[in-house]
């Protein structure tokens, strides 16, 4: 589906030349906001968070409209938009792809510069189910603890689904329970990561949390690390930002894009294979794309949920894409779904190297 037809706040003519860079002082953006009665009318004047049933959108805030149309229309917002160097989407073909994807929401977002070229359902607040991973693995980095650091896998971090098959007890490398976690969405490792921050599980959750409301995400809620409680939840849009966040982060990356991984416990002193859940990175109908990272997640009253972010080829990080989909009636559904998301994309859209 194409971006909405409704959406008054968008600017309807093609980009064709960026104006050069003019970095936002202090407060250039309430300026503009204060002068904007159509922004007034869009976006919470206090917390400045878009309104909804309003002509907002898919847009979150004030700075979601900054950096997807705002930087076009006015000088002093041009740090919000793309830089010299980068290439633009712009839009070439009519042709719409919704009719052939099967999931309950998802969105497509141009990762280098956030601006979105797709949506269904965005607002849709839905359980993430182990999306919630990518979120636990976020707030462990901020503790900066030693990947070479001993963290335990107790009997009490088991809680069903995915796990690893070890003793209560068992010591594994920091490192290999953050590829437990993001590799093989390992319930129990995500449980053991959480825990080697030294924070009691009600204080985790409460940075897990934290974290979303620093984004401004007011219909994202977590309630464990794992993502297995349905509490767990967000909307595609919402999540294609903290997604695009985390994911930002190199090591975060480098797990959520690993194929497989052998790590060892060091109690018993056996190897155990890590397999990556997202089969767009090893299986080789996927060979035709590039990927960076990502997480899968399922829950029998969620579907099948994926991020994912990915490129043409490896050395194309002008297109580079991330998709967000929650929904999809079965695993390979949700892969499938991706990427005829992503081939769309690729076709409608036309990337101007901007100078």
């Amino acid at each position: 589906m194409g971006l909405r037809g409704h959406m008054r706040l968008m600017i309807l003519t093609a980009i064709a030349v960026i104006p050069a860079v003019v970095f936002a002082g202090d407060g250039a953006l309430d300026r503009v906001f204060s002068k904007r009665a159509d922004l007034q009318a869009a976006f919470d004047t206090q917390t400045k968070r878009a309104i909804p049933g309003t002509a907002a959108g898919f847009l979150l805030d004030l700075e979601d409209w900054a950096t997807q149309y705002g930087w076009m229309e006015h000088e002093e917002l041009a740090s919000y938009g793309p830089q010299v160097g980068d290439g633009v989407p712009v839009r070439v073909k009519p042709t719409e792809i919704e009719a052939q994807i099967e999931a309950s929401s998802y969105v497509v977002m141009d990762r280098s510069t956030g601006k979105i070229l797709t949506v269904k359902n965005e607002n849709r607040v839905w359980p993430i189910a182990s999306l919630t991973k990518l979120v636990t693995a976020d707030v462990v980095l901020d503790h900066e603890i030693a990947m070479g650091a001993l963290g335990e896998v107790r009997e009490s971090d088991d809680v069903g689904g995915a796990k690893l098959w070890v003793y209560d007890g068992d010591a594994f490398s920091i490192q290999d329970l953050f590829y437990a976690t993001l590799v093989a969405s390992a319930n129990n490792a995500a449980n053991a990561l959480a825990r080697t921050t030294g924070l009691s599980s009600e204080m985790f959750v409460s940075e897990m949390n934290a974290r979303a409301a620093d984004l401004n995400l007011v219909n994202t809620a977590f309630v464990d690390p794992t993502g297995i409680e349905l509490g767990n939840v967000s909307t595609a849009r919402e999540m294609a930002r903290l997604a695009s966040e985390i994911l930002a982060r190199d090591e975060i990356a480098r797990f959520t894009s690993t194929s497989v991984r052998y790590i060892t416990d060091l109690t018993q002193g056996t190897t155990k294979k890590m397999t990556n859940t997202n089969w767009m990175i090893w299986k080789p109908a996927y060979d035709d794309v590039y990927v960076t990272g990502g997480k899968t997640g399922y829950l029998e009253e969620s579907g099948w949920n994926l991020v994912v972010a990915l490129r043409p080829d490896g050395a194309d990080a002008d297109r580079e894409l991330l998709i967000v989909l929650f929904g999809a009636g079965a695993r390979s559904d949700s892969f499938v779904n991706a990427k005829r998301l992503a081939d769309w994309a690729w076709e409608v859209y036309e990337w101007q190297q901007q100078s």
